[in-house]
């Protein structure tokens, strides 16, 4: 199964998020001039999408509270009430 499979699979916010931020590290890892925008084309989403998932597969490794969102959304509103 590929990383986009996998991504396409998955039926969670949380899901989504670490699986995009294990893809875009691992890219980093073997070429490190990798961009979001790498990301964003191999994915077929926006870069705004990557970034914002970085960010919240950010937030769940530092707040794991955050895991107890239920949806996308609440998730974003709860991690910008955070970083402020």
């Amino acid at each position: 199964m590929t990383f986009l499979e996998k991504y396409n699979s998955e039926s969670t916010w949380h899901g989504k998020a670490i699986v995009m931020e294990i893809y875009h590290l691992a890219m980093r890892s073997r070429h490190k001039d990798w961009t979001i925008t790498q990301t964003a084309t191999d994915f077929g989403v926006s870069i705004g999408l990557v970034s914002e998932n970085l960010r919240l597969a950010n937030m769940i490794h530092n707040h794991p509270k955050i895991l107890e969102c239920q949806s996308r959304q609440d998730a974003i509103r709860k991690m910008n009430g955070i970083s402020r």
